[in-house]
């Protein structure tokens, strides 16, 4: 049988590869406008804070000035406090922990005094906290990692939380304005062809966020594979950017500090870029993310209102949302506003509060005229326990090929495994399910959300059938 995802699932499952592109892609892989990583390697510069290593370096901002195009700076063990990242190199520079070492960062900063580009960054630890971080009467939770201005970056491999183990989360409504509460994790503004792949960040308000202006290549060309965030208080991951791929993620455990007052959770949102006027987002694909409410017991101060996939702001042309997986207790699992050349297609959005039918939806763009008309909007063989439908839908949106699950308890009949009050669930199709065989091939992916290749008969959302 399938395993459940329940607790111990959460390191398995991102390192998924499938639609022929490896789960470390690169913004190389999906676009060939960024630079592709280095494939002859230079010299190795060790640094040892420690100084117990031979022809080593005591401090990283040596071996920074030493590095050229092509090497490597592999740091041993040791706390190494801030990193201040600038200059436009010529080829990749890799910054990189040595074999089974653990080198810890309090902050990196990157392209903050003029811009920065090819680096590479893996197998870091990056940890601090937010404390005192009060403006205009609420908590602002300053990134760890913040990327500005810079292009051709890949931060992979990572490790990013405000503090480890169980965090004291608290509520920041009423809380004095010295609160130590969380930081946030990825910040890339500005910036183009960033890869942000195989990275573990939780104990965080927002996990990663990226946008730009769209002036020359500012917010454009993102990669976002195959990471791994658990226990957040913000959103998973925001994008308010052009060309861009959300992949293979897993986003679980959201937290509620404030009363869903301040701000609501999502998986993961888009943006319009700082409301700048007339600015359209265009060639985003979010696939094969597994975004699930809670996944263990006992969770503090658990959110009761994190949305899944969202677009309730700006302008869009041209998104695939595809392969979904969204466990949540609200009502928005997919939503979009006003999005044209939009495909919602292959996903399963479960609910599990029988009180609200959480749904996959489409509706006009704020501001819109009613009658306003929308093109290129299909929304096609999806598992959701609403879906949009009647005389309410703008004209050019085309609905078809859905399986509209009757209720939270009618999930167990027709996938594997449905137990919310035991966080466990399998939403593979079973043999006699009404959704096997019953979807449309025409745009359907043709693999699911685990690689797997779809056949001539297609299941609708996000798993295809498995007889295992």
């Amino acid at each position: 049988m399938k395993k459940a995802f329940g607790p111990l699932a959460l390191l398995a499952f991102a390192m998924v590869c499938h639609s022929g592109v490896s789960s470390a892609a690169t913004a190389h892989d999906f676009f060939p406008a960024c630079a592709a990583p280095a494939s002859v390697a230079g010299q190795t510069l060790v640094v040892d804070p420690a100084g117990a290593e031979k022809n080593s370096y005591n401090n990283i901002t040596a071996a920074l000035k030493a590095a050229k195009p092509g090497d490597k700076i592999s740091l041993m063990s040791g706390n190494y406090g801030g990193l201040l990242l600038d200059g436009k190199n010529t080829g990749f520079i890799t910054i990189e922990a040595a074999l089974g070492q653990t080198p810890k960062f309090t902050g990196i900063g990157i392209g903050w005094q003029g811009g920065a580009s090819h680096w590479r960054i893996s197998g870091v630890t990056v940890s601090n906290i937010s404390g005192g971080q009060y403006q205009n009467g609420s908590f602002k939770h300053d990134a760890v990692v913040n990327i500005t201005n810079s292009d051709n970056l890949i931060f992979e491999h990572n490790t990013l939380f405000s503090r480890p183990g169980e965090f004291a989360w608290q509520q920041e409504i009423g809380a004095p304005s010295t609160l130590a509460t969380v930081s946030s994790g990825i910040e890339a503004d500005q910036s183009s062809c960033i890869s942000l792949v195989q990275n573990h960040i939780f104990n965080v308000f927002n996990a990663i966020t990226i946008g730009g202006d769209q002036v020359g290549d500012h917010g454009k060309y993102f990669a976002v594979t195959d990471n791994l965030i658990d226990d957040f208080a913000g959103d998973g991951i925001d994008h308010s950017a052009s060309h861009v791929r959300i992949l293979r993620n897993r986003i679980t455990n959201s937290h509620d500090i404030c009363e869903n007052k301040c701000v609501h959770t999502d998986g993961i949102q888009g943006w319009n870029w700082h409301n700048k006027p007339g600015q359209i987002d265009t060639d985003v694909v979010i696939d094969s993310n597994v975004i699930i409410a809670q996944t263990k017991p006992n969770l503090v101060l658990a959110s009761d209102d994190l949305h899944g996939i969202t677009i309730f702001d700006g302008s869009w042309d041209g998104m695939q949302i595809s392969n979904n997986l969204v466990i949540t207790s609200t009502w928005h699992g997919i939503t979009a506003y006003g999005v044209n050349n939009l495909t919602i297609i292959n996903n399963t959005v479960a609910g599990t509060n029988a009180k609200r039918r959480t749904w996959i939806g489409y509706s006009p763009r704020k501001g819109d005229l009613p009658g306003t008309a929308y093109h290129g909007v299909v929304i096609r063989n999806n598992v959701a326990l609403d879906l949009p439908g009647g005389g309410g839908l703008p004209p050019g949106v085309e609905v078809d090929h859905n399986f509209r699950v009757s209720g939270t308890r009618d999930f167990a009949g027709d996938f594997a495994k449905f137990d919310p009050e035991h966080f466990a669930y399998d939403l593979h199709p079973t043999k006699r399910s009404d959704a096997r065989g019953q979807g449309s091939g025409d745009g359907a992916p043709t693999t699911d959300i685990e690689g797997k290749p779809r056949g001539p008969k297609v299941d609708i959302g996000a798993y295809a059938f498995s007889p295992s």
